[in-house]
């Protein structure tokens, strides 16, 4: 049983021992918020262990740590999800941190939802800044606004990272897969989360962000073709979306399925007999035919 208003702060690392401080000592600040942080090191041999093991001795609230081999970010959010005891999950990266009392604003917002509507919703989610304090992507049209985090970038167009905390459960039954590689985008989950529950949005900085060189953010083209069944899924999955979206947006969630089939080597029959609208797929073939093309330019030239 997950502990009632608990928040389970899930921060999967790798080789980020010189930015957790920046996260840590954030987490000090959180004020009344009761939070546990369940630290999950992907592999690293930076001195993490060490590091987090010294917060674990002095830390005012339970610091839980473990170490497993290189499996991806995604496999080590589910480890951390796992390991977590609190109602709700917030899942972190290591080299961002959070604003002075961000955890007790969205406790404070999802206690907000009516007690009667709270089945229907899995999180609420804030903006994110960057470190000059500056939005990353867009301001909400409002000050809250309830909608879900697929239909928040494809219909109310408002695109850019977002923070919160979703209930334990809602993970729970909604894991990342780990068979199709090391790199499976987290928008895959959160889709698939969207098709079913709502989400808050608050209108509201509450973390901050750092691309640094090297991080997932900035080898996401490569991993992608790296790792084309994970794209693959995520955008048939994409396509066949059970909510409202521009038919654009849907003609080309079909370019990029057909762009990831081609990668992974499906053959055409394959490809339309799995797409949710074989018409709309032959209609963006093209397209994701022409893209798949630059693609293996760009890593012919890269080679």
């Amino acid at each position: 049983m997950s502990m009632p208003g608990l928040v389970s702060v899930v921060t999967a690392t790798y080789q980020r021992a010189d930015t957790l401080p920046r996260l840590w000592d954030s987490l000090l600040e959180q004020g009344d918020a009761t939070i546990e942080w369940v630290v999950v090191d992907d592999g690293s041999d930076d001195g993490t262990g060490t590091l987090v093991r010294a917060w674990e001795r002095e830390a005012p609230f339970p610091v839980r740590y473990t170490w497993q081999r290189n499996a991806g970010k995604h496999a080590a959010v589910n480890r951390g999800v796992e390991l977590a005891t609190g109602e709700f999950c917030a899942v972190m990266d290591s080299d961002d941190w959070y604003a002075h009392g961000a955890i007790a604003k969205m406790l404070e917002y999802w206690d907000a939802i009516p007690a009667e509507r709270r089945d229907g919703f899995a999180n609420v989610e804030g903006l994110c800044a960057d470190p000059a304090g500056q939005v990353i992507g867009d301001r909400l049209p409002q000050a809250v606004l309830d909608s879900n985090t697929f239909e928040i970038q494809a219909v109310h167009g408002v695109g850019g990272d977002k923070i919160g905390m979703y209930r334990r459960d809602v993970l729970l039954d909604h894991p990342f897969p780990e068979d199709l590689g090391w790199h499976v985008t987290a928008a895959l989950v959160w889709n698939r989360i969207a098709a079913r529950y709502a989400t808050r949005f608050v209108d509201e900085i509450w973390a901050f962000k750092e691309y640094l060189p090297g991080g997932i953010t900035d080898r996401d083209d490569v991993l992608h073709l790296q790792y084309p069944g994970a794209q693959l899924l995520f955008w048939r999955e994409f396509a066949a979306m059970p909510r409202p979206m521009p038919r654009r947006t849907r003609l080309r969630a079909h370019a990029q399925t057909v762009r990831y089939s081609l990668h992974e080597g499906e053959s055409t029959r394959e490809l339309l007999a799995r797409s949710s609208s074989p018409p709309m797929t032959l209609l963006a073939w093209p397209v994701g035919k022409l893209v798949s093309v630059r693609d293996r330019a760009r890593i012919r030239s890269a080679d």
